[in-house]
């Protein structure tokens, strides 16, 4: 009987509800660093191995060894790199395919199994609720069809990661560009868009887009 493992070390694919039949597999869930290891994934023996999102550097021997599927949300090859969604909105983007992936050692480089396209309207938190619905989808069809990835096609864009301090509202921007600054960080996976004012910092979050005003729910802080 083929085994099947999901190695994800955030809630947001986790917690997310799952949709009609993704339940009908016995997955086995590795959710710590600790727990990929080579001798760990040799006993199992998957016949998949599926990081929604993992936090660390996955070792050479497994991804050589066995069909390891990653996941990135970007019209690849635009968009290799950090902090992919973020990077879209800002270039106003207002959908892109959420990309299944077999890894090669590269990040964001290997061939595409599939791939499934996704709004990037509403804040983060949503956009994540859909892009976990869609990854459980591909997976499936994955599992049912065992696709041969295609390699991709065009000359690669990479994006760098977003810093910490990224998330500061900067002056000149516009309301739309406001709107679209709040909605992409709000969070608890990212420190939220903010302003200093003196001692004290100001964050944003729950925006909403009312055409010539934006409403936001404010939280002040020490800095």
């Amino acid at each position: 009987m083929k085994k099947y493992v999901i190695a994800c070390s955030k809630d947001w694919f986790l917690k997310e509800e799952k949709v009609s039949g993704f339940s009908n597999t016995d997955f086995i869930y590795l959710r710590n660093k600790e727990d990929l290891t080579i001798e760990k994934i040799d006993s199992l023996n998957p016949r998949y191995i599926f990081f929604p999102h993992w936090s660390w550097k996955i070792p050479p021997e497994i991804f050589s060894t066995y069909d390891c599927v990653a996941f990135h949300t970007a019209p690849l090859p635009f968009g290799r790199g950090g902090s992919p969604i973020q990077n879209l909105i800002i270039r106003n983007f207002k959908t892109s395919p959420v990309c299944a992936l077999k890894m090669n050692g590269d990040f964001d480089s290997g061939p595409i199994y599939d791939s499934m396209e996704v709004s990037l309207e509403g804040s983060i938190s949503e956009i994540f609720s859909r892009i976990a619905k869609n990854i459980q989808l591909i997976i499936i069809k994955i599992i049912e069809q065992e696709p041969s990835p295609k390699e991709q096609i065009g000359e690669p864009t990479l994006f760098s990661r977003r810093m910490p301090s990224e998330s500061e509202l900067k002056e000149g921007y516009s309301l739309q560009e406001i709107y679209g600054h709040i909605r992409m960080l709000d969070s608890e996976e990212y420190p939220r868009a903010f302003i200093n004012f003196g001692n004290i910092r100001i964050e944003f979050s729950e925006a909403e887009n009312r055409d010539d005003e934006i409403l936001a729910k404010v939280v002040l802080k020490d800095k």
